[in-house]
């Protein structure tokens, strides 16, 4: 009594007796008594109880359990709605950040096969890890019964739910109401399958998308009419073909070809005036441009060599090993095509006095360069030096980034590091005993590194700016530019950077401006711009453009309206109700809100909507397709425009984390897998982590085809096995 005594005066204790009996593991019952506290109030309520029945049977189960009229009727409605309501599944998905839950009902086989393509696909994980013999003990212990697919079938599932999807995704693209923006690029596999992949971008309800929409086996030349017929039919192939808007490439000249080539296979697409080149590629171009100029030359003999070439050479010589072992794959010659010949244009004199200032920069890049080498190499004695060097100097312990030829921004995270890292650097050159001295920098190289850096940042940030996935960021590319040029300039006339440098950074500025010109003969940025309430027009008159060329901007906009949007039949603008003004507090006075007195609203009449719009005044605008799907009503033909002019991409970066994937899913264990599983399983994985693999795509294929046995081979694709039937 005397704990019932404690309890406040609307509780009870509430005793509650469990007898456990389990004849598998006891001789007799267990009695165990369990005392927990409930409010009076709630004693005879199930609201958690009805909760935990709807998370393990779905809403529909439970609602045809409620309305029978006793146990065994429930039980059998159960029975008969348990594979029907909701898929197992469909219970593990995660809302936002809520806690993952599991329910308590084990797969049934049909949907233990969907559970491993999701997995197989999203983690990217081998179809044999399904007769790994730690996966099958945790599988199966406690459960001997538990059916685990065979590899065969899963690698079977895997491309008919691929050949599912892709059905649904070509209905959804061509029933999708704006245009469609595209971006590509080629790639060389790990086991020398060279691929060329596709991703579309779009907007959903004012969310921007982008998708891997296919990547397919291009063996063969990747020559600009090669790239151009792929591309073609990837569009045929998902009927899209009159809905392509922009297409986001690199800047080599086989890309250049394959817009020109488009532009005679798609009579609706204009060609070059949509084509963007990819902002990132621009801006690592722009910085190479720079770091070229600090290259040590390559000398067929060693007589009377440089100390600083001889250096460069020992560098290249103990750096070619490690190269091939861990530089991921790229296609420099890509680059190299972009950048050209940067000094073309130069006197004899200027050359020969640059070359003469370039000195001092090279030895520092080389030393550091050969420093972080040397370290990586020396597993036994620079290392753990290193790395005591750090815990003495209460560092936090890293290694030095590599300055690697194909890696964006490399030079410039060695710098950083270096100047960071300068105290242990200075006492790891500086013992004799690890034979380092010939490494080391005096306090003017420190200072030409420190310069060498603020140099790059801009580069590094930028890169980081535009690859933000997602993010409609073509408008911002013009003042970026702008920015970009603007802060080089300063810096070439900045007489506290050394010279070298300053003719360096002289040569990147020409590269940017001659990627700058480019875009005056691409319509997409300036419409883009325009169509940024940040910027519209306004952002030209400060920047000092000529009325003439603000004059057709504007113009280039009107064309595209009229031609492709204004004669665009739209549904009735939606009325939103407003509350009653005059309904305020008394402090408002009536006659801010009295309607005669007002500026009218802007007009949403076709002729009109861009007119209206421009009057407007500038904005500051977080998320541009946010802001103009909200004003859909106001202008319901220019934000379909707008929308489809701010999901035209950058940068090719989205295609770039494709084939980062596709290296985890090809690794050197993995070489043997066929080109038609390699596409099933980056597409796949992409389109289910969107939420574009639905349930029914999967248990479709698990329902209509018996799992195979584990010694059956699974049967070989025929050449129209992927075919679109929408």
């Amino acid at each position: 009594m005397g704990k019932i005594q404690a309890l406040r005066d609307d509780e009870i204790c509430a005793r509650i007796t469990l007898i456990i009996a389990t004849r598998r593991y006891l001789k007799r019952p267990e009695i165990r008594k369990n005392e927990r506290f409930l409010d009076k109030k709630d004693a005879k309520s199930t609201g958690n109880l009805h909760k935990h029945a709807v998370r393990c049977w779905g809403e529909k189960t439970v609602k045809a359990a409620n309305s029978t009229a006793n146990a065994a009727s429930a039980r059998e409605a159960l029975a008969s709605t348990k594979s029907l309501d909701v898929s197992i599944t469909a219970l593990f998905k995660r809302a936002a950040k809520a806690t993952v839950t599991y329910s308590h009902r084990q797969h049934t086989t049909a949907e233990a096969r969907a559970e491993f393509v999701r997995w197989v696909c999203e983690s990217k994980r081998p179809f044999q890890i399904v007769n790994d013999r730690a996966f099958r003990s945790l599988m199966k212990t406690g459960r001997p019964g538990y059916t685990i697919p065979s590899a065969e079938t899963l690698s079977r599932d895997v491309k008919k739910v691929f050949t599912n999807v892709r059905q649904r995704i070509a209905k959804m693209m061509q029933e999708y109401e704006g245009q469609l923006n595209f971006a590509t690029d080629a790639w060389t596999s790990p086991n020398n399958h060279a691929f060329v992949a596709f991703t579309v971008h779009f907007e959903h309800e004012g969310e921007p998308i982008s998708m891997l929409l296919d990547i397919v086996e291009l063996a063969k030349s990747h020559s600009g009419k090669n790239l151009a017929d792929t591309f073609k039919k990837v569009l045929a192939d998902f009927g899209v073909e009159d809905k392509l808007l922009g297409v986001t490439c690199d800047n080599a000249s086989n890309m250049d070809t394959m817009i020109e080539v488009l532009e005679e296979l798609l009579p609706e697409f204009p060609g070059a005036s949509n084509q963007t080149r990819c902002f990132a590629h621009i801006l690592n171009l722009v910085a190479k441009s720079i770091l070229r100029q600090f290259d040590t030359k390559k000398k067929a003999t060693v007589a009377n060599e440089d100390p600083i070439d001889a250096l460069a050479r020992e560098l290249d010589d103990a750096m070619g090993t490690l190269l091939d072992d861990d530089q991921p794959e790229d296609d420099s010659e890509d680059d190299e095509d972009g950048l050209g010949n940067e000094r073309a244009g130069m006197s004899a004199a200027e050359i020969a006095e640059l070359e003469e200032s370039l000195g001092p920069v090279r030895a520092l890049l080389t030393k550091l360069r050969a420093f972080s080498n040397a370290v990586k190499r020396s597993s036994t004695l620079l290392l753990p030096a290193w790395l005591a060097m750090l815990k003495k100097l209460a560092l936090r312990v890293r290694n030095m980034p590599r300055d690697v030829l194909t890696r964006w921004n490399s030079t410039f995270e060695m710098l950083e590091f270096a100047i960071t890292y300068r105290g242990a650097i200075d006492a790891m050159t500086s013992e004799r005993s690890l034979n380092l001295r010939k490494y080391e920098l005096d306090d003017n190289e420190w200072l030409i590194a420190t310069k060498l850096r603020d140099t790059l940042k801009i580069f590094k940030h930028a890169t980081l700016f535009f690859s933000r996935g997602n993010t409609p960021s073509l408008s911002k590319v013009i003042p970026a530019m702008d920015h970009i040029d603007a802060t080089l300039a300063t810096t070439m006339d900045d007489m506290t950077v050394p010279p070298s440098i300053r003719a360096a950074v002289a040569i990147g500025k020409r590269t940017l401006n001659k990627y700058y010109n480019k875009t005056d003969h691409t319509e997409v940025y300036q419409i883009a711009m325009v169509l940024d309430p940040q910027h519209k027009l306004e952002y030209f008159t400060k920047a000092g453009w000529e009325q003439e060329w603000i004059n057709a901007a504007r113009n280039i906009v009107r064309d595209e309206y009229d031609r492709t949007y204004a004669l665009r039949e739209v549904d009735d603008p939606v009325e939103i109700s407003k509350p009653n003004v005059f309904a305020s507090s008394d402090d408002a006075n009536i006659f801010d809100n009295l309607p005669v007195l007002t500026a009218p609203a802007p007009e949403s009449d076709a002729k009109d909507e861009l007119n209206a719009y421009l009057a407007e005044k500038t904005e500051k605008v977080k998320d541009l397709c946010r802001w103009w799907y909200e004003r859909r009503s106001t202008y319901p033909r220019l934000y379909r425009m707008a929308l489809d002019y701010h999901t035209i991409p950058a940068t090719s970066v989205d295609v770039e984390r494709v084939f980062s994937e596709g290296r985890i899913i090809l690794s050197h264990l993995r070489s043997r897998l066929s080109v038609q599983s390699t596409r099933a399983l980056m597409c796949v994985g992409v389109w289910s982590k969107l939420g574009y693999v639905k349930d029914s795509d999967i248990t479709k294929v698990v329902n209509q085809t018996p799992p195979l046995k584990d010694d059956e081979k699974e049967a070989f694709l025929t050449p129209d096995w992927d075919a679109i039937l929408v």
